[in-house]
């Protein structure tokens, strides 16, 4: 006898809920989304990004440490201060606020001119001129040309500066010393500026932390709605990169810090947040001229240039090139920037001669040599001494 069994839906059917089916779907791809998150994140860290900030090199600290490693004169001249030793190995600094042994005073410089028959080299720069990234600073190329027996170097150099500082040093210093020649240093790196500076007497241009990122002193204009604000003191410029580059400021929701836990989500909020501050800033400044970029860099160089004109001393530029670009034509890359500045830049450098490759990054020994090749050249050919 032949039975026929009815089947009843949702019994022992081979057929799926449908919904069931839907949610295991999800579930896979909730697994797979969550996977794939956490390894992105885990990438992210590998290679350095850390999680509440937007700069990686910023940290939010319980006891921030200022590290007072310059003073600024009257004019808004930045120079060393006497106060800490938070300076690079065999560092020896002047009453100036200079990296000397001696004093620039017109007596000193007169006195050692005439005792040693060198020519008087004044030179201004940022970093690169001060020493880094040399193991010691008698490895450095002012050092090394300092050595030889023709020329006295007065290094200008301090860390962090840029053509406006130059500028001021050639106003205060060049009348008053008599150099020889003055040589600017011109980093392509980071001294093409994008906005016009106005220096503050005893403001300083950076401010430096222990174990932190080293804080520019000029506020971004759309994350203040003012125009170049400069901060006044350290802990201005400190707390204003926790308010306004980490999720970790005073007046962060408790959404916003707890994105602070994640790299991708807390970049993503505050990229979007600066976007939008932008935007803004934008919207408010429709009806200001805008300023030509292209000619902020050229009015410092030139006015050094008219400055030693005036006072019948030679004054010449030489470049610095970044280590990403150390093969190229900066000369004709920069054109519009340059204008009419006549600079040499030298040829026999290579990205090896550097301590990495960013444009916060330096010559090591081998580099520091080689500039110093380039530049003694460059000073011959100017004294006639080629």
């Amino acid at each position: 006898m032949h039975l026929n069994i009815l089947k009843i839906p949702g019994s022992n059917s081979n057929v799926s809920d449908p919904k069931q089916q839907k949610w295991k779907k999800v579930k896979a791809q909730a697994i797979i989304f969550l996977s794939l998150f956490v390894l992105l994140e885990l990438i992210l860290r590998i290679f350095g990004m850390r999680a509440g900030t937007l700069i990686d090199e910023f940290k939010v600290q319980d006891k921030p440490q200022f590290l007072e490693r310059f003073a600024v004169d009257e004019l808004g001249i930045n120079k060393f201060s006497t106060k800490v030793d938070g300076r690079m190995l065999g560092t020896v600094v002047n009453q100036e606020g200079f990296r000397a042994n001696f004093e620039f005073t017109k007596q000193a410089i007169d006195s050692i001119r005439k005792a040693t028959g060198k020519k008087v080299v004044m030179l201004v720069g940022d970093s690169f001129v001060e020493g880094c990234c040399a193991d010691t600073m008698s490895n450095s190329f002012p050092d090394i040309i300092g050595r030889s027996d023709k020329y006295l170097i007065l290094n200008f150099g301090i860390s962090g500066t840029d053509p406006v500082q130059y500028r001021l040093i050639a106003q205060k210093y060049i009348s008053l010393l008599r150099p020889d020649i003055f040589v600017t240093c011109f980093y392509f790196g980071n001294d093409i500026f994008t906005l016009v500076r106005k220096p503050e007497p005893y403001v300083a241009l950076t401010y430096p932390f222990v174990d932190n990122k080293w804080i520019f002193g000029i506020a971004p204009n759309h994350l203040t709605g003012k125009m170049n604000y400069n901060f006044k003191t350290p802990m201005e410029a400190y707390n204003f990169y926790v308010d306004k580059y980490t999720l970790c400021g005073r007046n962060r929701t408790w959404f916003e810090k707890l994105l602070s836990y994640s790299v991708c989500f807390s970049k993503l909020y505050l990229a979007l947040e600066h976007y939008k501050y932008k935007k803004e800033w934008e919207r408010k400044c429709i009806n200001i001229p805008a300023v030509n970029v292209d000619d902020i860099a050229y009015n410092d160089l030139n006015a050094i240039r008219k400055i030693g004109a005036e006072e019948h001393i030679k004054t010449i530029f030489v470049g610095i090139p970044a280590p990403y670009e150390v093969k190229d034509d900066v000369l004709s890359k920069y054109s519009k920037n340059l204008k009419d500045i006549s600079m040499d830049v030298p040829r026999n450098l290579s990205a090896e001669d550097y301590d990495g490759m960013q444009a916060s990054n330096h010559f090591n020994n081998e580099g520091h040599r080689k500039y110093a090749d380039f530049l003694m050249k460059v000073l011959n050919r100017e004294f006639g001494n080629e």
